[in-house]
């Protein structure tokens, strides 16, 4: 895994954000962001947070994820020539598990916008 910190300090200031506005987004104090930049760890949900809070995917902070390997055979056809397998959804669950961190990712946006606007829907009802 990169180093969270040195990831989220560069996405801040690549990005022009704020670093009091995103602290503020995401609980924390000012203080303590700039602690989190120097930092070798930090807890999990804290790093969600400040992922939705400045808009960085959680996707680059790791490296080296393993792809699954699934050898999963759906069909096996006997043929004058010889046996064929046809592979149906070998990465179903990878594609699932891309697409629900895309949603999740999208959606946090989403909350960060309307933040920004202030036109969530509790506020216009």
């Amino acid at each position: 895994m990169k180093h969270f910190g040195q990831i989220l300090k560069k996405h801040i200031e690549t990005n022009g954000l704020v670093k009091g506005e995103v602290a503020s987004l995401a609980g924390i104090t000012y203080n303590y962001l700039s602690g989190i930049f120097h930092k070798q760890s930090i807890d999990a949900a804290l790093m969600e947070r400040l992922c939705i809070a400045s808009g960085l995917s959680p996707l680059l902070i790791f490296e080296n994820v393993p792809m699954p390997q699934i050898n999963t055979k759906d069909t096996t056809m006997s043929a004058p020539t010889g046996a064929s397998n046809v592979n149906i959804g070998v990465n179903e669950k990878l594609y699932q598990e891309l697409l629900a961190e895309k949603e999740r990712y999208i959606k946090s946006l989403e909350r960060q916008l309307e933040d920004l606007r202030g036109t969530k829907k509790e506020h216009n009802s």
